[in-house]
């Protein structure tokens, strides 16, 4: 969703932005339709999330889809923005460079999986600096890399940091009564501090508040048994779940504080819930309270437009090819 309004956004500027998306689905969700066309590359992924395997099939299918699509649409001239979720997208870059030179490459870096992987196992972890050298290697050479959040640990010099911003759109509703429960709503993975999050609800079950979980995930089955389960819920009732809640759970990845942020922060501020960071690195702390002091999180998505916008512009006036 984050980035079909960042794609609209362009689109308001005047560019021609097409949205590619792979053909699985990872939650349906309900929301207005975004004004930027959409192709759904035959990528036919099954949208499981059981098991790394799993996950790391649906990556492959997919970045062979959007790979045979850059080879046969993407043009000298043409601005290309992919994301780094999922994180075999970097790659991408080879592909651009070798069968479209003249084109723009932007890489939108969500999270930075070399921090990530010292979540994990131990073999994920040995294997993290080896990584770090491969992914970097592979970053630097997009022209523009955008980080979603300041903690993340990417800073070379192509990088700007243009942090997410809420989805919530218009104003909120003033007619959901307060409850005394918390909530965690979004997935639950494997590389989450879910030992933070149990102390945490056990904190406030303990003080007399309900637990609400509302999503899905590989570690919702070793939730404490006095959480409630919910699956998940979009549009309004997505509104009213976060309104309905004044105090919302959210989880850092253990053991590293700089491979991402959970963008279901800037929700959580911007209807006022009292966000409860649990196994927040420093880092994370740190861009928590940045966040908390910006006046406006959803000027948020206007700064990263116009950062996309100025790096375009720049790069036309440089000499290169102009594009809608």
């Amino acid at each position: 969703m984050l980035e079909e309004e960042l794609a609209d956004s362009l689109r308001e500027m005047g560019y021609e932005t097409v949205l590619v998306a792979g053909s699985g689905s990872f939650h349906e969700t309900t929301r207005p339709a975004p004004k930027s066309p959409i192709i759904r590359l035959r990528s036919k992924e099954r949208g499981k999330r059981n098991s790394q395997v799993a996950i790391l099939y649906d990556y492959w299918r997919f970045w062979k889809a959007a790979k045979a699509y850059i080879k046969a649409r993407v043009c000298s001239g043409d601005a290309l923005l992919a994301t780094s979720s999922p994180f075999l997208n970097i790659f991408l870059i080879g592909v651009v460079r070798r069968h479209a030179p003249g084109a723009v490459a932007i890489c939108h870096l969500h999270d930075y999986l070399p921090s990530n992987l010292r979540s994990l196992s131990i073999v994920h972890r040995l294997a993290a600096p080896f990584l770090k050298v491969v992914t970097d290697h592979f970053l630097t050479r997009w022209d523009l890399v955008l980080s979603c959040a300041g903690n993340i640990a990417y800073k070379k010099s192509n990088c700007v940091v243009a942090r997410f911003w809420p989805t919530i759109q218009g104003p909120l509703p003033t007619d959901v009564p307060r409850t005394r429960r918390a909530l965690y709503a979004g997935n639950l993975g494997i590389a989450h501090d879910v030992d933070a999050l149990f102390r945490q609800m056990e904190r406030l079950h303990d003080d007399g508040w309900g637990i609400d979980f509302y999503g899905d995930g590989p570690m919702m089955d070793k939730l404490p048994a006095f959480v409630d389960k919910h699956p998940f819920v979009s549009g309004d009732d997505y509104v009213k779940l976060l309104c309905s809640h004044p105090i919302h759970f959210v989880t850092g990845v253990g053991r590293d504080g700089t491979g991402a942020f959970p963008s279901k922060t800037y929700n959580s501020l911007y209807v006022g819930a009292q966000v409860v960071p649990c196994g927040f690195r420093p880092e994370m702390l740190a861009e928590l309270e940045r966040l908390r002091k910006i006046p406006d999180l959803a000027d948020n998505r206007r700064y990263a437009a116009a950062v996309v916008d100025r790096f375009l512009k720049r790069t036309v006036a440089s000499g290169h090819q102009s594009w809608s």
